[in-house]
């Protein structure tokens, strides 16, 4: 199977190798011009490489940190609620349709488990009949659905409220959900998300090194120019359920990486030798440059997301061999290396919005998934309530049916809870800018086959 990895490899291998072949040029060189200007001592010393670099990376990755307040709250779903009903009453009492009902019994009836269609409850009847638009209808059955519970069953805050609070097994109390105390609880980044390198990157990059001893033994050596190394991240990790979360496996992450580095070492033997043993320590400074998220993990995230990965310094030992070849004054090497960075990764999403059928939704724990999967399949008889409800009016509403959340029930309370976020905390339409930190590690073994000339 064609592999275009191993065949960029073996290209560059290929023009290594030919160069060591090619006879010197007549008449004076670029190389012999620079050696003019130096001691012989000093040019005997001193060296070059062109090498091919091959990284493969093995990535330990901690759970995200929210750095910004939680995306979804309890608090914030039950002040929207009570925004709404307020709201509705202010319209009715301004268009003097709802004269004798006090804002007192119009919470109460709302708070209640009487039916939006009762003929028996003056309240609701009064309530019902007052309503100028079907889009107060439809506010009314939303306001009793995001509420407490009611003939609907577990309203929407109540489901997060239970998903949250409540234990994970009914009938253990000592096993707890997310924590929180009943009413205090939110929703922020899935846990158990964790980010893997892909397959290994590879480069081309000169460097330039000196003996510090006549038996050029003691050697430095560090990397002047290369092309930057492009790496693919991809997500990992697993979610409430143990199964693979829904980021696992996908590309996340397009990044570049500039790997300046300088190298301190011995090779054994004296400078005669034929081929000549090496070991020892290299300095990387890291430097990332041009990170971009995927589409997919902009999708998971719930908004567009930037990311910007911090420049790291990392230290590790090196082995390696060294060989004259035919006595050419052409060497040709190869050496392997170990080092490991920290780094850290900064999120900022904006415009974050989710809707139903949403990723994202699905990684949160069990009792949460249960708790959207049972006010999605609530709509039904919402939507039939609010039918029920237009029937019992004194003058009914032209529609015959009604469809309360088109999109389902998830996306139109995250639409409510932005719209009520927009007025209420200055916000731009959305669920807001959320920022996220992640630590990762990067272990990453390092080959370099390189060919040389002192000057």
């Amino acid at each position: 199977m064609f592999n275009p990895v191993r065949s960029r490899f073996s290209l560059a291998v290929g023009a290594l190798l030919v160069m060591t072949a090619l006879p010197a040029a007549a008449g004076p060189s670029i190389e012999d011009s620079l050696a003019l200007s130096m001691s012989k001592g000093i040019r005997d010393r001193m060296f070059w490489n062109l090498s091919v670099v091959s990284t493969k990376t093995k990535t330990e990755s901690e759970q995200p940190r929210d750095m910004t307040p939680e995306i979804v709250s309890i608090a914030d779903l039950t002040a929207m609620r009570n925004q709404k009903a307020t709201d509705l009453y202010n319209r009715l009492q301004a268009a003097g349709q709802l004269t004798t009902v006090s804002s007192a019994q119009f919470f109460a009836a709302l708070n209640s488990s009487t039916s939006l269609s009762s003929a028996t409850n003056p309240t609701m009847v009064s309530i019902r009949n007052a309503l100028q638009t079907e889009q107060d209808l439809v506010d009314l059955v939303k306001i009793r659905y995001y509420g407490t519970p009611t003939s609907l069953g577990l309203s929407a805050n109540k489901l997060l409220d239970a998903a949250l609070s409540a234990p994970v097994d009914p009938g253990d109390p000592t096993v707890d959900g997310y924590g929180f105390e009943s009413g205090a609880g939110y929703l922020t980044t899935p846990q158990g998300i964790r980010a893997k390198s892909g397959n290994p990157s590879e480069t081309l990059a000169l460097s330039v090194g000196y003996f510090l001893n006549d038996d050029q033994n003691w050697a430095v050596e560090a990397l002047v120019l290369g092309a930057p190394l492009r790496a693919t991240v991809y997500g990992a990790g697993t979610n409430d359920r143990g199964d693979p979360n829904q980021l696992a496996g996908q590309s996340i992450i397009n990044t570049k990486m500039l790997p300046p580095m300088a190298k301190f070492g011995y090779y054994f033997g004296n400078k005669n030798w034929v081929v000549r043993p090496y070991v020892g320590i290299a300095a990387m400074y890291a430097i990332f440059f041009d990170t971009k998220t995927t589409s997919y993990f902009d999708e998971y995230q719930g908004g567009k997301t930037s990311i910007s990965l911090k420049n790291a310094f990392g230290v590790g030992p090196f082995i390696g061999l060294q060989s004259d070849v035919a006595k050419s004054g052409w060497q040709v090497g190869v050496s392997i290396g170990k080092i490991k960075i920290k780094t850290e990764a900064t999120l900022v999403t904006r415009g974050t919005m989710f809707k139903t059928g949403d990723l994202a939704l699905t990684d949160y724990k069990q009792t949460t998934a249960d708790a959207i999967d049972q006010a999605e399949s609530l709509l039904t008889t919402a939507n039939n309530n609010a039918t029920n409800a237009n029937n019992a009016r004194a003058t009914p509403f032209a529609s015959t049916t009604y469809n309360i959340a088109p999109g389902g029930m998830t996306t139109e309370l995250m639409k409510d809870l932005a719209a009520y976020k927009q007025v209420a905390q200055g916000g731009d339409g959305t669920l807001g800018t959320f920022v996220r930190k992640q630590r990762s590690t990067l272990d990453n073994t390092i080959f370099m086959l390189s060919v040389g000339k002192s000057f």
